[in-house]
């Protein structure tokens, strides 16, 4: 519940600092990639030097996710915001 109401936040303040849906879908598209680069240097790391040293990319690859989920959120509530209520 917390998070649907950072998220509603986020949009009001997106919106008024002029930012689009589109901005916001190309963040998370990038965030999105970038998680995915970044879980396949995981499995190399942990291949080659092990577990523990794994994780420091592990973490950046829940960071991604994290940041693209919420990059989504954030276009879907701006995307209603912009279309005609009918």
């Amino acid at each position: 519940m917390a998070l649907k109401k950072l998220h509603d936040k986020l949009a009001i303040k997106a919106e008024a600092s002029g930012k689009t849906a589109e901005q916001f879908n190309e963040a998370a598209q990038k965030h999105a990639n970038a998680a995915w680069f970044l879980l396949i240097m995981a499995a190399v790391v942990w291949y080659f030097l092990g577990f523990v040293w794994a994780l420091i990319p592990g973490a950046l690859v829940i960071y991604g996710a994290l940041m693209s989920f919420s990059s989504t959120s954030i276009a879907k509530r701006l995307e209603k915001s912009d279309s005609p209520h009918l």
